[in-house]
């Protein structure tokens, strides 16, 4: 069979040249520049992709905080659709129709949360929101609050994709049941490896 550009021997035979150039190209290139490429592959390694997880104001999945709560008393939430069973919080955020002081607590294992066994309970970490920092639009509706950048690392010990979050009230001032305390976390996490 004779070889040229026009049989099918000669396109593969030209193909194969075209791959075998273009790579020797890069080859030469991270050989050449070996900090560069190296920099540009761990800076696609290190992509972070942040999640969020909102709870609702009422009884919807998740499951909310709208019980009453008196001062230094929690509620409790199992909330359901984290990513994976460890994680790093990294912001947290709440929309309360109160301004009080508040306190996010967050427990690896399921309820009961707190336990007078301490190789038991799982606490690992909190948040903690003041009123001063509550603000309202135009002085109208909810209070807005953010932790701003915060680090908390986490894991479900009992693998299955919650966070396990109660909400504590540090206020005098109760917490009101349903709508007229109706309260909402959102919490922003990476997954941790």
């Amino acid at each position: 069979m004779p070889e040229g550009d026009n049989t099918p021997l000669g396109f593969m035979k030209d193909a194969f040249r075209f791959c075998w150039n273009r790579l020797a190209n890069v080859l030469q290139i991270t050989e050449m520049f070996p900090a560069a490429y190296e920099a540009a592959q761990d800076a696609y390694k290190n992509v972070t992709v942040t999640y969020t997880l909102r709870t609702a104001k009422a009884n919807a999945t998740p499951t909310g905080f709208n019980g009453a709560c008196v001062q230094n008393a929690m509620i409790g939430a199992d909330l359901a659709g984290l990513a994976s069973n460890k994680i790093r919080i990294k912001r947290v955020k709440i929309q309360s129709i109160q301004n009080l002081d508040w306190q996010f607590f967050y427990f690896k294992v399921a309820t009961p949360w707190i336990n007078a066994d301490l190789d038991l309970d799982g606490f690992c970490g909190k948040t903690t929101f003041d009123a001063e920092t509550g603000e309202q639009i135009a002085g109208a509706n909810q209070y807005y609050y953010d932790s701003g950048k915060t680090d908390v690392v986490y894991e479900d010990l009992t693998g299955t994709f919650n966070l396990h979050a109660g909400l504590i009230n540090r206020s005098p001032t109760a917490k009101i049941n349903l709508a007229p305390g109706y309260l909402i976390g959102e919490f922003e996490y990476e997954p941790d490896s």
